[in-house]
């Protein structure tokens, strides 16, 4: 054997002694083969911890300490006692560390055994740990006794203050992923089983009180959402008291009121046995310091699988959304918008676009930050220098990383670019309740950034959501229901907005100037149809939902905006709605279209085939370029055309005034042409095109009428013609309406040539895909495993737009 070492632990502390395979176990004082107990080292190292870092002395601590009296009782890894005393008078244990050689996270089941050790010690902590991991709980006595996993394992210097045990106590631990989505799943199963609830209703219920945990935490009152609270409460509360559960739900709806997410009437509607149970699975986890990415995307999973029946129609399949917002590219300090936001899916992922090009720009800056401050201390630099130049490194760096804060510590807006862009970038609305508290608590789950999601009429304007304001619009607007002329402005609390003055500072002082005209525009239209305060709708009884979101979005869109809209391939082929597609020619440029496989929506029971559209709302300019190219078609097409209303006119004339070569009329026409006196048709008339869709305008001609004075007989003859006119006045009527019929062909026909001028004056590229796969089969499934042609068709996109914005340069892509 090597000499025992002088100090119990290698290079002032920082590892164990270890000579070849044997470790140095100052507790035993020996060195020990770790050859075949490689649990030994996983045990020496937790030694050195709680003596180095937690500051416990070895006098106060053993090894493999039997819990029982025997030589055959059970041995515990390490026992930690409150003093060398205690521990040699026998006296309770403080801790105890149970050790596995295995490595990856800690096993729950596999430390059992850890557990009876420490009841059986009286011990009032446990650390359980492999060789890679370790988790910490909080023991409580009783009959069954209670381990509550905790954050960190307590020091030597916690045991002497009782307020930071308590602290500690209390402290949370972040979740992962699985663990996450797994909890949820089993209030979920737990709301079942207590009280019937359906899907959707136990939902509501899971995202109330994980609405009451977020405001708790951020409140920084941890203790307030522990069975602890709950049980102390539940023995002074006096008969007829409100119930604590539902306090505490009224404090987090009166927290969240401005984001008027919940109803003045809503109540939790569980009971406090529920509650405690609930509270008991989500006590010892933080939702606020668990990764953005570990619960939004834990959250999603969740609701996609547990509620993909009953609310499937407030999701689009999460390859479809990426592939969208890629698509469209939203930039840092662009306003976005979904006005028919469901689940929240597209705005939580413009929201982690953008943050991601953010975290990139500011690597690029820390990067350029070290260069920059390395450059300046010479390669021999001294120690000192070396730690001074470290200490500027990480203060730039730290200055820069504030920059990715969201949010304050206290929930409210964080001055910083992901701040900015969660606060006063991303906005929707949905006119569902629950899909709009989705949309919130899941952008909560993903970084925060819901005060820009409201529970209001997407067609309707509210905070700030008005024409005009937009950069990006991306969305999914509901499929086959209907907008009737029964829905008005303001005839629900959806469809309105508040008149209270103190919220209409607020927006004053948050939206400025600009926001007076929105507010306006639905307070004047209050009680009219929400149909007639858009340029297709107005005068109709009734449109298509989808319908009338298309001018809603390309009305947000700020002039040159961009557009990506999931829409049924209806909209897109079907004559009658040619008349749309005809109207958004005149105010946007078609980009492309990609026609979704039938299988996409049909997890959510839509069998609707659909295409994602992409426009590019005209520019003044590109308004300007399309009425010229209107009055370029007009006056190309007028001479032609008119020249065939001449002719018809000409050659309909004798037959109308004739009743197409009555031997009578034509005499008497004769005569009276002799006095002076003929019958002829009067000159048409064009009248402009005021219909949605641009084109020739209307032709008009009326009845013939007697042109000339006329002498003699003259007057004698028209009374003469007028009565036999009479009695061939439906042969005269089925000439002129022919002649009116024919004349109507000739508008269209120069509406016809006119549209295909302006296609050619007007004519620009646009990209078109249809793709097999999209990331998703008819069951909902997603993952690497499925088939997925999006992010091939994403590179060739990209290609496009830059070929685009090089002006279409000849030789094509």
């Amino acid at each position: 054997m090597p000499p025992s070492p002088t100090t119990p632990f290698a290079d002032g502390g920082a590892k164990c002694h270890r000579s070849g395979a044997l470790i140095w176990v100052p507790l035993r004082s020996k060195w020990v083969d770790a050859t075949h107990q490689p649990e030994e080292v996983v045990r020496q190292e937790w030694v050195r911890r709680l003596v180095v870092d937690g500051g416990f002395e070895l006098a106060q601590m053993d090894q493999e300490r039997r819990t029982q009296h025997g030589h055959g009782s059970p041995r515990a890894d390490i026992v930690v006692w409150e003093s060398a005393a205690k521990k040699a008078s026998d006296a309770a244990a403080i801790m105890i560390v149970e050790t596995k050689a295995t490595e990856g996270p800690v096993i729950e089941s596999d430390f059992r055994q850890g557990n009876s050790y420490a009841v059986a010690g009286g011990a009032g902590f446990l650390i359980a740990a492999t060789a890679t991991a370790h988790a910490v709980y909080q023991l409580t006595p009783g009959f069954p006794g209670k381990a509550t996993q905790i954050n960190e394992w307590p020091k030597k210097a916690d045991f002497g203050n009782q307020k930071r045990l308590d602290r500690l106590r209390h402290s949370l631990r972040a979740f992962d992923r699985d663990e996450f989505q797994k909890l949820l799943s089993d209030c979920h199963d737990l709301l079942r089983d207590h009280h019937a609830m359906t899907p959707d209703k136990a939902f509501d219920t899971i995202s109330k009180v994980l609405f009451v945990k977020l405001r708790i935490e951020r409140s920084g009152n941890h203790g307030t959402f522990t069975t602890e609270f709950l049980d102390k409460r539940e023995e002074v509360r006096v008969a007829g008291d409100e119930e604590v559960h539902e306090r505490l739900f009224e404090e987090t709806k009166n927290y969240y009121r401005a984001d008027d997410l919940f109803g003045d009437t809503d109540k939790l509607e569980i009971s406090s046995a529920t509650f405690r149970a609930i509270v008991a699975k989500l006590e010892r986890f933080n939702l606020s310091q668990t990764g953005d990415d570990i619960k939004g995307i834990a959250f999603e999973q969740f609701l996609g699988r547990t509620f993909r029946g009953e609310l499937g129609q407030f999701f689009t399949p999460r390859p479809v959304v990426d592939f969208m917002v890629d698509a469209i590219n939203p930039e840092e300090g662009e306003l976005i918008c979904d006005p028919a936001a469901g689940s929240g899916g597209f705005l939580i992922r413009v929201f982690d676009h953008v943050r991601a090009k953010i975290s990139s720009d500011i690597e690029r800056q820390k990067s350029e930050k070290f260069q920059e401050i390395s450059a300046e201390y010479p390669p021999d630099a001294t120690d000192e220098q070396l730690a001074e130049r470290d200490h500027r490194i990480d203060e730039a760096f730290a200055e820069l990383n504030e920059n990715l804060k969201p949010t304050e510590s206290d929930g409210g807006v964080a001055d910083t670019r992901v701040g900015r862009l969660a606060w006063n970038c991303i906005y929707g609305t949905d006119k569902e309740p629950r899909a709009a508290r989705t949309a919130k608590m899941n952008m909560i789950m993903h970084g925060d950034g819901h005060g820009g999601i409201h529970w209001h009429d997407g067609l309707v304007n509210i905070n700030g959501i008005w024409d005009g304001r937009f950069n990006v619009i991306v969305t999914n607007p509901p499929f086959g229901a209907t907008v009737s002329s029964s829905q008005l402005v303001g005839g629900t609390t959806e469809s309105d907005v508040p008149d209270d003055p103190a919220y209409k500072r607020r927006m004053r002082k948050r939206y400025g100037d600009d926001w007076n005209a929105g507010y306006q525009a639905v307070v004047s239209a209050r009680n009219t149809p929400i149909l007639d305060t858009f340029e297709i709708g107005k005068g109709k009884k009734s449109r298509q939902t989808e319908v009338m979101f298309v001018e809603r979005c390309l009305r947000l869109l700020k002039p040159g905006g961009r557009l990506a809209i999931v829409l049924p391939n209806g909209n897109l082929n079907a004559a009658s709605l040619a008349w749309l597609r005809r109207w958004a020619e005149g105010k946007a440029y078609l980009r492309g279209v990609v026609a979704l496989p039938p299988e996409t929506f049909k997890f959510s029971k839509a069998s609707v085939s659909a295409s994602i559209v992409f426009l590019d709302r005209f520019t003044p300019e590109a308004e300007a370029a399309w009425q010229k190219a209107w009055d370029d078609a007009l006056d190309s097409t007028k001479e032609s055309f008119d020249r065939q209303r001449d002719d018809l006119v000409s050659n309909y004339q004798q037959r109308i005034v004739t009743a197409d070569g009555d031997e009578t009329l034509a005499d008497l026409l004769t005569q009276l042409g002799a006095l002076g006196v003929t019958r002829e048709l009067p000159a048409y008339t064009r009248a402009a095109e005021t219909g949605l869709v641009r084109g020739a305008g209307t032709t008009s001609i009326g009845n013939a009428k007697w042109v000339g004075r006329g002498t003699g007989d003259a007057a004698a003859l028209k009374t003469k013609y007028i009565s036999a006119a009479q009695d061939r006045n439906a042969t005269i009527k089925a000439i002129l309406a022919e002649l009116k019929a024919a004349l109507k062909e000739v508008d269209e026909a120069q509406t016809a040539a006119m549209w295909t001028y302006v296609r050619e004056e007007f004519d620009y590229p646009v990209f078109m895909a249809t793709p097999k796969s999209v990331g998703i089969t008819a069951t909902g499934d997603t993952g690497p495993h499925v088939a997925n042609d999006l992010p091939e068709i994403l590179s060739k996109w990209r290609e496009f737009r830059v070929w685009q914005d090089s002006g279409f340069p000849e030789g094509g892509m």
